[in-house]
């Protein structure tokens, strides 16, 4: 199990932060991986706990519209009204000397593109991350 840090508490990652920036890039890689430049993460949470990080944001398409997803995987899913417009990420640093402001530091440990239930419930115990991140 997580075993504390001296901070236990979540800290915000604010914007012209150059840790959320690369936090942020390591997060929504696999959506570029997905969906090329289509979509874009609107964050709604981006906090650290010591060496984690969590992402909670929802998917807008270019335009500030809802994400095309014709031709992925997802296509399907939303066509079934069985996909959320929720992206979520967690991500934990690599190594303690790595720089925290460059992407490459940062490995994603989980993700889930459009779940319709809180599917990270579980990645506390997972991936012994801390469950203050996740705000239970």
């Amino acid at each position: 199990m997580y075993s504390p840090s001296a901070r236990s508490f979540p800290v915000p990652l604010s914007p012209g932060d150059p840790v959320r920036e690369a936090a942020l890039q390591a997060a929504t890689a696999r959506l570029d991986e997905f969906f090329g430049d289509r979509v874009r993460v609107e964050v709604e949470q981006l906090d650290r706990v010591g060496p984690w990080v969590f992402l909670q944001g929802t998917m807008r398409g270019t335009e500030a519209g809802r994400p095309y997803y014709a031709g992925t995987v997802y296509e399907e899913r939303r066509a079934d009204g069985v996909m959320s417009d929720v992206y979520v990420a967690l991500l934990k640093k690599r190594d303690e000397a790595a720089a925290d402001d460059d992407a490459r530091s940062w490995r994603l440990s989980d993700y889930a593109i459009g779940p319709t239930d809180v599917a990270w419930l579980t990645w506390p115990d997972e991936h012994e991350a801390p469950r203050t991140l996740f705000g239970f």
